[in-house]
């Protein structure tokens, strides 16, 4: 999991379970379990109800915990401390949900290894 990540693609299922998938997305993780650090970010635009919303997720963090047994990464500092459920790792391919409580949102986000 360790590495440099890019962002390939979000989806975003909200509280009236409409789904929005987003391709043309900009972000990156890097994950230094060593220096127990991480760092990135990614933004994005959702059109809803006839209004673009701006979200942006930080991913920095001088306290990286990744929990083997329940597949869980923290990241994050102070109030942006969020906790992602790691949905899927492969040395290709990693992806991490969370529920984001204000926004009513169900984010998922899909990373690709960079080489």
């Amino acid at each position: 999991m360790e590495g440099d990540w890019s962002l390939a693609r979000i989806k975003v299922t909200d509280g009236q379970l409409a789904e929005h998938i987003l391709e043309d997305v900009n972000g990156f993780l890097n994950l230094n379990f060593d220096a127990g650090s991480s760092d990135g970010f990614l933004s994005f635009d959702l059109n809803i109800d006839t209004g673009i919303y701006v979200f942006w997720v930080d991913f920095q963090s001088n306290d990286l915990i990744y929990s083997l047994n329940s597949d869980e990464l923290i990241m994050g500092s102070g109030d942006q401390r969020i906790t992602y459920k790691v949905i899927l790792l492969t040395k290709r391919d990693l992806v991490i949900e969370y529920y984001d409580v204000p926004s009513f949102q169900l984010r998922k986000f899909v990373f690709v290894k960079q080489e």
